[in-house]
């Protein structure tokens, strides 16, 4: 089997040789980069240089002269602007800040007039002749929405606060946009609208002058900003696209997976035809119910096995030990990541090695729960005549955590039992300093800063304890990790200077710390590959295993509550939909099977109230559609 990126490295190598290494490449991921790396060293009859890689965000970030901000900071400048229209404390506005900056940014990417599109407009009058350059598909949408929220006065008390809110979204984004530009900051759309505009101006030059030569390989949906850029590097720059698809999904009109390449094979065609007919190649195609996921990963376990051992059967030097039996060849897809430590325990110990993919999420972590057993002390503190005291569950939480515990287990077991013998509640931080890492633990931080300034002393002193337990390895950086956004957290307030309550304070951190994951550390190309679905672009595989394959998950509707623009408004002016959401996902689907030979998709089937029980539509679809014995 020839993979997508074999082919674009043989098809390149064939036609530039020795001169590959003065193409620019362009690729959605950065793990395409690697597994194309590795496709061209065992072409290349020679050694070479590597092209030069870029990505859409740097390529547009040097185009724009912008430079990307950080997450919080982009948060919090946002709440500075917003506050100045509505109340609204910073912790509750975090959250659904983050989502209306995410619209803002699709905003941007697709080239939306954001004072049209936050305009309240009643009238329909105003409505034909301000949007006159929507279809009458999306002005009949658009009627249908504002209609709906003409009277006012008969309104719930939610439409009412929409409204509110919405009026006022279009200047918070002007001005949000100005003070971003002051600050010589930016997020993603900004960026790319900005070298769009520059672009369309005719004030866009090309990084490195216009000898340059471009190769595009592997997108699938763009947005407007991607498809001003392209056409900018398909005029003024030698660029060569190609597109990762299968004639089975692309020549059938009724395939949601083609709904973007299409599109993309008409604005860019490709110079050089690559294999498309994969999907009518024999594959083994397996559907799995399963009980639970727990015995999901079993069951991929069991596969992972059976494939072992028909490969040492049918391989004299696997069944000598001289080469793995499985490899980069082999890959498990998690469409739910929350399976990833379960898979880990039931992998079997004699499949030779792992590589993961995605990150160990910081929240399942020791680190992490020591950090919210600091956050809780602190929270139940109380002031007693000159000193300060501590709850007891606190404390014993304190106590028993492997980090402290192990420093002086006889001092602190002693004390737990003490605390319990005398049934205190509140305990005394002085009788709890016994030594230098307790009398830290056990001091009182009130304002934001000094429970920021507690926190990184704290961290810093566990971290230098000797320590014996079963993350050993990986205490040290999970801390650090955890140091670096505490200190990035500080950073970025101060810089904004919003007066904070600890309570604020801590509902952020903890916010932000629950979304971080840690990456293992591996190589790439040995081993069995453990995926997300986003990981699997342009990379193709001969068996594929994929768990949790229901409905509900996969592809699931993520966007259902992931924007404050209604679903009406996204229509008419052409954002992403479900619809979007469920194009790209069939297209990830049937791309990674396409050129596999063994496929494998288990799903549970034990319904409950987070899951219906029914299997992927993608299932259906294969075994109604494809033709292939599911």
């Amino acid at each position: 089997m020839r993979g997508f990126l074999e082919e674009v490295a043989a098809d390149l190598y064939g036609r530039f040789g020795r001169r590959v290494s003065e193409l620019t490449v362009l690729f959605p991921s950065r793990r395409a980069r690697l597994f194309f790396t590795d496709a061209l060293s065992r072409i290349a009859a020679e050694p070479l240089w590597q092209p030069r890689w870029q990505t859409v965000d740097e390529l547009t970030t040097e185009i724009s002269g912008l430079r990307s901000g950080d997450r919080i900071r982009l948060i919090t400048e946002l709440y500075r602007i917003y506050s100045e229209f509505h109340t609204e404390p910073f912790d509750r506005f975090y959250a659904w800040g983050d989502l209306l900056l995410n619209d803002f940014d699709t905003i941007d990417k697709y080239m939306i007039d954001a004072g049209r599109l936050f305009r309240n407009i009643s009238d329909l009058k105003e409505l034909e002749a301000d949007v006159s350059y929507l279809t009458p598909a999306q002005l009949g949408i658009l009627r249908s929405f504002w209609a709906s929220l003409a009277g006012e006065g008969d309104l719930s008390e939610e439409k009412r606060r929409f409204l509110a809110v919405w009026r006022t979204l279009a200047e918070v984004h002007r001005r949000y946009k100005a003070r971003l530009a002051e600050l010589g900051i930016a997020y993603t759309g900004m960026i790319q609208r900005e070298a769009a505009e520059r672009i369309a101006a005719g004030r866009a030059a090309l990084p490195g002058g216009g000898g340059r030569r471009y190769v595009v390989a592997g997108f699938n949906a763009l947005s407007e900003c991607e498809k001003r850029l392209f056409g900018f590097l398909a005029t003024r720059a030698e660029t060569d696209f190609y597109w990762d698809y299968d004639d089975y999904y692309v020549s059938d009109l009724r395939q949601e997976a083609g709904l973007f390449v299409r599109e993309n094979l008409r604005r860019f065609p490709p110079r050089s035809d690559l294999s498309h007919d994969c999907m009518r190649r024999p594959k083994r195609i397996e559907a799995v119910a399963a009980s639970s996921d727990a015995v999901q990963c079993k069951y991929a376990a069991a596969i992972l096995a059976d494939l072992a051992r028909r490969r040492a059967q049918e391989d004299p030097e696997v069944a000598a030990g001289l080469k793995p039996a499985l490899g980069k060849e082999t890959a498990v897809v998690l469409t739910d990541e929350n399976l990833l430590l379960p898979l880990l325990y039931a992998l079997p110990a004699d499949i030779g090695r792992v590589n993961v993919t995605m990150g160990f999420p910081l929240r399942q972590s020791l680190a992490y729960t020591f950090v919210e057993r600091l956050v809780e002390l602190q929270n139940h503190r109380r002031k007693k005549g000159g000193g300060w005291t501590f709850y007891h569950a606190d404390v014993a939480g304190i106590l028993a955590h492997p980090y402290v515990a192990e420093c002086d287990a006889a001092l602190t077991r002693t004390m737990h039992e003490e605390i319990v013998r005398d049934r205190r509640i509140s305990v005394d931080a002085a009788w709890l300093g016994r030594n230098g890492l307790l009398k830290r633990i056990f001091s009182p931080a009130a304002e934001w800063r000094e429970l920021s300034d507690y926190l990184l002393g704290v961290i810093a002193a566990v971290a230098r304890q000797p320590y014996e337990g079963d993350d050993a390895r990986q205490r040290v950086e999970f801390l650090a990790v955890i140091a670096e956004q505490v200190t990035k957290l500080r950073n970025s307030l101060d810089e904004c200077d919003i007066d904070l309550t600890a309570e604020v304070y801590t509902s952020l951190l903890r916010r932000h710390l629950q979304t971080l994951r840690i990456p293992f550390e591996g190589e790439p190309l040995e081993g069995i590959q453990i995926m997300g679905i986003l990981e699997t672009r342009n990379l193709d595989f001969e068996n594929v295993i994929i768990l949790s394959m229901n409905d509900d998950n996969f592809p699931g509707n993520h966007m259902a509550q992931a924007s404050f623009i209604p679903y009406n408004l996204r229509a008419a002016y052409e954002l992403p939909t479900p619809e979007h959401h469920e194009g790209v996902y069939a297209y990830y689907f049937y791309r990674l099977i396409q050129r596999a030979e063994t496929v494998h998709m288990l799903y549970c089937s034990h319904a409950d109230d987070k899951s219906t029980g029914e299997p992927s539509r993608y299932i259906y679809q294969l075994d109604y559609e494809s033709g292939f014995d599911v």
